[in-house]
């Protein structure tokens, strides 16, 4: 990759950024090296790394980074046998650590959660042995272990044991009342390593000892006693041995450091690497950045793309295709409009991409792997090969023009300028048409007429332009594509101040150039573009309110629904119970009416009694569903098909005799009131009502609108009486109300007590006007027939 074209786009400040997010100067030093790829597959392996380290910063508590050093030095160091120092060894103990944190952090739970990131960690090989040793010489503020070997152990004891030794015996002399005026201060100190004590300058021929050193008034003299000359000498001995025995445990740790130095740096390097990883991970945090789409087909579609380097505040995102209808994109519009950002955002981002770096853009932005990039911005003058502008410019040019192809990126900025106007804008002009034949994806930006003109003529290549405001006479930095735009020299000269009979001339003299008619048709346009700009956000807007307001009045109209219904279940439940107290009352009226009854005509009793009944068993009870209205037919004919509502099911027609119908529904026969008969339902809302035996003709039917399910039979077997008869009860009713004669009661053969039981019980039912056994092929002694 080209460095000239990394500093052209601005990718060193890039670089700034990472080194600043990581944690290492290993890192930093690799933030700053970092240089992007053209093998789309190292690319996509960075974007992994990158979004995986993303995630693990936003989902997880901790992360695998820690405190490393640049271990380096130490180990060059150990191979020469060069003893490392007690810092570099605490340096590397903490660096090993981190190396031993980074690879068991992808165990448990998080194995196989960021592939990528574990596989690095599991390269590494933790250095636990080389850490507990390290662990053992070193205190954590790096002094050395008393019991880092048994020798050094024996040197210190004996050292403490010569200095308490001398504190006696200078405590002893401080003390001596016929030597106490000699000192300055009641103190023991040190000096040159030997403790000494001080006396005042006068004494210091009274005093029997060796001065070491004086104070800066001259007054104290600090002499050590000849008394413990000899113990000063023993411990200064004992202070060599302890030295010499230090650097001797040094050494033994250096070699066993040079043993493992292989494996120490290329965990180093894997950790440096992963450290690497976040840093790009926590600046796409930063930066609010996505990940691009790969587009293998090499077309470029940022979206909402900002500046990295820009402010986000202030930033105005940019979006910019090339490649999809055309290959070159020809920019135009005001200067300081924004022309060059625009270009340089591709680039810029365009490289991001290819270091495996996430972009500021809106999810969806897609972009090819280019395999150079070529970009020539700004004013660059050559002094050194007295180059001017323009001859930098066309150098430039010269070197990748032939070069170059379509799987290359080519930005240029103000091509054609700094030359005369006529031959720029040809030099501009033939220029495009040469990449545009070689198919070389390519963003420019121009002032020259000529070249809008040739973007209009010329499928493949498209104007765009940075909008400009004519009432505030600012840019407003937005990139239109499709449409290209006017230089606004005058309005800016007027911005800047200058005299207006100069800007009113030269407005004079532009009316007599041959593209003054399409600067205003270009000027329409714009507007004209703003103008559809300004509908479109505001349409916008009326859908976005009225979706809102269409999931405001849904969500209203489940609430309202869902209290409507609990309502009615409510409601219902509490019939329900009415209706069974009802039931059970008018019952023990009943059997009082026949204890005291005896007299009365029983037919008529029998009549009162079922009226009665039926009465209770009518009671209308609210479904406990909501049912859309039902249509009536405006005919009953013999075949055609009704939904009855009280059976919940269709029927067909068998005959028809006033207001009343038969019907067959499945194999049920029963007749019901036309007013029950609608047209008939389909799928869910058409049942068919079970049935195991006919209806006993000719006998009557009573018909309860409240049953919406009919059964012909109940199933006994297991139960004991006691279980049987509420469930007989239950049935019986549904049974009587639907009008539905006969039914059959299967309670088995057995030791025949449920069939007592059950008869006895019926015996006890007024509207149960007969029961038998069953035939023998209908379940003989085991099925009881019951009429009403």
């Amino acid at each position: 990759m080209n460095e000239q074209v990394l500093h052209t786009l601005e990718f060193d400040e890039i670089r700034k950024m990472l080194a600043s997010r990581a944690v290492s100067g290993l890192a930093k030093k690799m933030a700053m090296e970092w240089v992007p790829s053209s093998e789309q597959s190292v690319i996509q392996e960075w974007l992994t790394e990158t979004e995986e380290a993303t995630i693990c910063l936003q989902k997880e508590i901790a992360t695998p980074l820690g405190e490393t050093h640049d271990v380096g030095p130490l180990l060059e160091k150990a191979e020469k046998d060069i003893p490392a120092t007690p810092q570099e060894f605490m340096d590397l103990s903490a660096t090993l650590s981190t190396h031993s944190r980074m690879h068991h952090y992808f165990e448990g739970d998080r194995h196989m959660v960021y592939p990528a990131l574990e596989s690095l960690a599991m390269l590494m090989q933790p250095m636990d042995d080389l850490m507990r040793r390290i662990d053992r010489v070193f205190e954590e503020n790096g002094n050395i272990r008393d019991d880092a070997s048994p020798k050094l152990h024996r040197i210190r004891s004996e050292m403490e044991n010569l200095k308490s030794r001398l504190r006696r015996s200078l405590q002893r002399i401080l003390h001596d009342r016929n030597q106490a005026s000699y000192f300055q201060d009641n103190i023991i100190t040190q000096r040159n390593g030997r403790y000494v004590l001080p006396v005042k300058e006068e004494y210091r021929y009274k005093f029997d000892g060796i001065v070491h050193d004086r104070s800066s008034t001259g007054q104290t003299l600090y002499m050590e006693p000849m008394i413990s000359v000899q113990l000063n000498n023993d411990l200064a001995e004992a202070a060599v041995s302890e030295k010499a025995e230090i650097h001797a445990i040094l050494e033994q740790l250096t070699r066993e450091v040079k043993k493992s130095a292989y494996s120490i740096r290329e965990n180093a390097k894997l950790a440096t690497r992963i450290e690497f990883i976040f840093a790009r991970g926590t600046l796409a945090m930063d930066m609010h950045a996505v990940r691009a789409v790969y587009s293998p087909e090499g077309q470029v579609n940022l979206k909402e793309a900002r500046h990295p380097l820009i402010n986000p505040k202030k930033v105005v995102p940019v979006s910019i295709p090339l490649g999809i209808d055309y290959k070159i994109l020809i920019i135009t519009g005001s200067n300081a409009g924004g022309k060059t950002i625009s270009i340089k955002t591709l680039g810029l981002l365009a490289l991001m991409n290819q270091a495996g770096l996430f972009i500021p853009a809106k999810e969806g932005s897609t972009l090819p792997v280019f395999n150079h990039f070529y970009a020539i911005i700004g004013d660059d003058q050559s002094i050194q090969y007295n180059l001017s502008t323009f001859s930098s410019y066309i150098t430039k040019l010269s070197g990748f023009l032939g070069t170059c192809d379509s799987h290359d990126l080519v930005i240029l900025d103000e091509l054609g300028s700094g030359t005369d106007p006529i031959e720029g804008a040809a030099l501009a002009e033939a220029v495009t048409e040469y990449l545009y034949k070689k198919g070389v994806p390519t963003i420019i930006t121009s002032h020259f007429s000529e070249m809008k003109k040739l973007a209009y003529e010329t499928e493949g290549i498209e104007n765009a332009f940075v909008e400009f405001n004519e009432v505030t006479l600012m840019p407003t930095y937005h990139l239109i594509i499709g449409v290209a735009g006017n230089s606004n020299a005058f309005s800016i000269c007027k911005r800047l101040g200058l005299v207006d009979e100069v800007i009113a001339r030269a407005e004079k003299l532009k009316e007599n150039s041959p593209y003054h008619n399409m600067e205003s048709v270009m000027a329409n346009l714009n507007q004209q573009m703003q103008n559809v700009e300004k509908e479109k956000i505001r349409l916008s807007s009326m859908v976005k309110e009225a979706e809102e307001l269409r999931n405001d009045l849904k969500q209203e109209s489940d609430i309202l629904f869902e209290k409507r219904r609990k309502i009615l279940d409510k409601t219902r439940e509490e019939a329900e119970s009415i209706k069974r107290n009802l039931r059970v009352q008018s019952e023990n009226i009943i059997k009082d009416l026949k204890k005291t009854a005896s007299q009365m005509d029983r037919e008529g009793l029998n009549a009162h009694i079922s009226k009665v009944r039926g009465r209770v068993n009518g009671m209308s009870i609210p479904k406990n569903k909501l049912e859309a209205k039902r249509e009536r037919p405006e005919e009953f004919n013999v075949g055609d098909t009704v939904y009855i509502d009280t059976l919940g099911s269709n029927g067909t027609i068998q005959s028809v005799s006033g207001k009343k119908i038969t019907v067959l529904c499945g194999i049920i026969r029963a007749t019901v009131d036309k007013k029950n008969c609608f047209l008939p339902q389909r799928g869910a809302d058409a049942p068919t009502p079970k049935a195991s035996t006919r209806i006993h003709a000719g006998r009557k039917k009573y018909v309860d609108p409240s049953v919406t399910q009919v059964k012909t039979s109940i199933n006994l077997l297991g139960k004991t009486v006691d279980e049987a008869i509420p469930e007989i009860d239950r049935f019986l009713n549904e049974a009587f109300m639907a009008g539905i004669s006969p039914v059959q009661i299967i309670h088995g053969k057995g030791t025949g007590s449920l069939r007592a039981g059950i008869h006895k019980y019926l015996r006890t039912l007024n509207f149960v006007s007969e029961f038998h056994l069953a035939n023998p092929q209908n379940g003989g002694a085991g099925v009881t027939e019951v009429y009403f």
